[in-house]
């Protein structure tokens, strides 16, 4: 396979590549997990990438300039709370999909159009092959990949397909759905980019079926609101007005069937024993105590944190939130933004602009009659803020997906020498 990374191919070749070994470092039958770490070397090359594009190019100086005040922030906190210098690269962590979304926006030769209808066909294919994992799943669960332990779906498996996770699976499974919701329909050629209505509609519906087999309650919740705003998105005059009437006879019989489904572990789950209820109490505490600049980059629910641990002693903090060892991630991982809340107070703020900037870019007009950008970009950024409420969405491959496309969604400029980007 030839690769360059001068080209908006090059790396999605090279995303393949990540994708591939990922899959492969979950697999139970030989023990390759080492493999998982590749998407750390796709990301670093695209820091690596930035970092140039900085000096060589005419990067906007206020951009620059915040994001060294960040850093500089975060210097200080590891400075003051006497943490282990080696935290001040736990912000760069939680920022790193940004540099992926960055290179693919503005870094290389602009070839969009192609690379969202490659990028498209890419997790259509993913979708087309998870099938045969999420069979073999029930016919010889645990052999290939391991299930879920938690109890949800038929008989107890819940599938995870080549993630080998019933969350990652079903974050997949969203992402692709609100791809696919937010395509144009071309009157001339009568396709969705290069899908037929016909199979269009299938590969929606198998999303879809997929997405109940997971039993995964709030990314179901977000493809059924998926739905919604793509009709509101869609629909223009009388048809808009229709398809508004309509939405608020169904949603409450939607939510009853929803609760039917899920209300039971919903419940269950609402008491102090629940993990993520504990998770944001020691979360709160800790930003009440250090107000109002928090404990620190990598003292809570981070990367770093699992070699940090002062914080953890000082809270009394639950040995499930903090696992059994060095490699257990378990629940310490659970809930990102609540995370950030203990890590950076008040500098919380600047965090979350920095994650959310890439859906407020100017958009790429070249996009506009392939997919709808506004109502992708709505639909991703609840799923990334209510997923990532939850669960590590920031720091799993998902989430490399995830700002890979927003960076095909991005304008990018002629480059010229008086010009200013990002």
């Amino acid at each position: 396979m030839n690769i360059s990374i001068k080209s908006h191919h090059g790396f999605l070749k090279l995303l393949i590549i990540t994708l591939i070994f990922f899959s492969i470092s979950r697999q139970n039958v030989v023990e390759l997990s080492f493999l998982s770490y590749f998407n750390h070397v796709f990301t670093l090359i695209c820091l690596v990438l930035f970092l140039c594009v900085c000096v060589y190019k005419p990067v906007n100086r206020s951009f620059i300039t915040l994001f060294s005040c960040l850093m500089l922030y975060s210097i200080w906190m590891v400075y003051s709370n006497n943490l282990p210098i080696i935290n001040i690269f736990q912000t760069v962590i939680t920022l790193k999909f940004l540099f992926v979304f960055f290179v693919i926006a503005y870094g290389l030769k602009p070839d969009k159009a192609e690379l969202l209808l490659s990028f498209t066909k890419l997790m259509i294919i993913m979708l087309a092959i998870s099938i045969i994992f999420v069979f073999l799943d029930y016919a010889i669960p645990n052999v290939l990949f391991s299930l879920a332990k938690d109890g949800r779906g038929i008989n107890g498996i819940t599938p995870g397909s080549f993630f080998s996770s019933r969350v990652l699976f079903s974050e997949f499974l969203l992402l692709t759905s609100v791809l696919l919701l937010s395509l144009e329909y071309n009157t001339t050629t009568k396709k969705y980019l290069f899908l037929k209505p016909n199979l269009y509609w299938l590969i929606l519906l198998i999303s879809f079926i997929l997405m109940v087999l997971t039993f995964s309650r709030k990314e179901l919740l977000l493809l059924l609101l998926s739905y919604v705003t793509t009709v509101l998105f869609k629909s223009r005059g009388t048809k808009r007005l229709i398809s508004i009437v309509a939405i608020a006879i169904l949603s409450p019989v939607l939510l009853l069937l929803f609760w039917v489904m899920a209300g039971g572990s919903i419940q269950a789950n609402f008491n102090e024993g629940y993990v993520r209820y504990k998770i944001f109490y020691h979360a709160f505490d800790i930003f009440q105590a250090y107000f109002p600049f928090g404990s620190g980059p990598g003292t809570y629910g981070t990367l770093f944190s699992k070699f940090y641990t002062e914080v953890y002693s000082v809270f009394n903090v639950d040995r499930a939130i903090i696992g059994y060892g060095e490699k257990i991630e378990g629940p310490i991982f659970d809930l990102f933004f609540v995370s950030l809340i203990a890590e950076y107070g008040l500098g919380f703020i600047f965090v979350i602009y920095f994650i959310l900037q890439p859906f407020f870019v100017r958009k790429n007009p070249l996009m506009n009659s392939y997919v709808n950008i506004n109502l992708l970009r709505f639909n991703l950024a609840l799923m990334l803020i209510v997923v990532g409420f939850m669960v590590p969405i920031m720091g799993n491959i998902i989430g490399l997906l995830l700002y890979f496309l927003l960076g095909i969604l991005t304008y990018h400029p002629k480059i010229k020498t008086s010009e200013k980007y990002v």
